[in-house]
């Protein structure tokens, strides 16, 4: 499980926002990573815990329902299929810019070359998932090779001289919580970790060994990405496609080798989102709480092929007209809100239900989901408000969707 969750988190999102990180906090950003690697951790325990209340599929849209009502649990799982949304458009746009570095012409070919890449993942997954399935194993360990090559590049040989307190990094344009906040957007996939706690021989240890191993192997991980990138490339904040920049700096074919791990690493998770993505938007349907057509299978591969194909859409949409900082950040609102409500769920149901079985129990009562939940709060106030306002007009289309979907249950 361990290693499930590992391969869960470490995707994309590592070889976009090394760069953003740096203009928001500069030198600071490294343990930007470790703040948010904190933050989530706590958010993470909340899931552990309902996680092993419950021994049916749902996730968070489970938790919330039986916490919070029916309404609510909708809100969380189209917040859930937002986060794909969007961060699955990032992802396109982010692929976009690092093929630019090998080949140039590519920066002025997005708007062809995402609905392309967006359309072989919904063909694959048409397909069956089983062939979705096997694209998602054949980029697990290739993704991380390049990236322990930076790592090592940067701690032994190729750091810039006299930067090994990272003296020559330009301070940041934004905040230290900035840094934080966008960071946030790298840790998606922890929360899958929790979920089958009702099959592990011994969830009270498994799930901590899981949830927490995962969010302290991984946050390590960052953190010496991040080092070992502002060592070897001090102007990280400006680079458009950040590892290839430090990879190119850092020796001979390094911006071929970073460049091409980008591109299978961000491909792997595009993969995996594409499989995930439409079923959630599927079981939504399925579960009457959005229209019955969204819930239509192919009539031979038995494959959610309505929702498959509305996300492709929407996600070429989004990455043609955006950029991949405001994509990241609306994903990361859509991802705070789901949080918080979890973590509101675990507190709610602790006080409601103090004796209810539970294979892992967080210590302080509802402290810790208090605490969680806060910290979503918190990061949440500091989006910037165009960014609320529209994941809040999302939630909105999405509870009109859902009134229409609820007349017929």
């Amino acid at each position: 499980m361990l290693f499930v969750g590992i391969n869960a988190v470490v995707g994309g999102g590592i070889f976009l926002l090394p760069g953003q990180a740096a203009a928001q906090a500069g030198a600071a950003s490294v343990w930007a990573y470790l703040a948010a690697g904190i933050v989530v951790g706590l958010i993470g325990l909340c899931f552990a815990e309902l996680s092993t209340m419950f021994d049916r599929t749902g996730g968070p849209i489970l938790y919330a329902r039986a916490a919070l009502g029916r309404t609510a649990g909708f809100t969380v799982g189209w917040a859930v299929w937002l986060t794909y949304l969007v961060g699955l458009a990032a992802l396109s746009d982010g692929f976009v810019s690092y093929l630019g570095s090998l080949w140039p012409a590519a920066k002025d070919g997005e708007v062809w070359i995402v609905p392309a890449l967006i359309f072989v993942l919904c063909l694959l997954n048409t397909v069956g998932v089983r062939m979705g399935a096997r694209v998602v194993q054949l980029f697990t360990i290739a993704k991380l090779v390049p990236l322990a090559v930076l790592v090592f590049a940067g701690l032994t040989f190729a750091g810039a001289v006299g930067n090994a307190d990272l003296s020559l990094v330009p301070g940041g344009r934004g905040s230290f919580l900035g840094a934080v906040l966008i960071i946030v957007f790298a840790y998606g996939g922890f929360e899958g970790t929790a979920i089958p706690a009702g099959e592990m021989v011994n969830p009270r240890r498994a799930v901590v060994v899981a949830v927490l191993g995962t969010l302290a192997a991984v946050t390590t991980f960052y953190m010496l990405v991040q080092y070992a990138a502002l060592r070897i490339e001090p102007n990280l904040a400006s680079a458009g496609s950040p590892l290839a920049s430090a990879g190119e700096a850092a020796f001979s074919g390094g911006l071929a080798l970073l460049t091409v791990g980008a591109l299978v690493s961000i491909f792997g998770t595009q993969s995996g989102v594409v499989l995930l993505a439409p079923r959630t938007l599927y079981s939504l349907a399925r579960e009457g709480m959005l229209p019955e057509v969204l819930g239509r299978v192919h009539p031979r591969f038995k494959t959610p092929v309505v929702s498959i194909w509305v996300t492709g859409v929407l996600v070429a949409v989004l990455a043609v007209s955006g950029s991949v900082s405001s994509l990241i950040l609306l994903n990361v609102a859509a991802r705070l809100y789901q949080y918080l409500m979890v973590c509101i769920s675990a507190g709610v149901l602790r006080l409601r239900e103090p004796e209810a079985p539970r294979a892992f129990r967080l210590p302080f009562g509802p402290a810790i989901p208090a605490v969680a939940g806060m910290l979503c709060l918190f990061l949440l106030s500091r989006q910037p408000a165009v960014n609320l306002l529209a994941t809040a007009g999302a939630l909105a289309a999405g509870l009109l969707l859902y009134a229409a979907g609820s007349r017929r249950v």
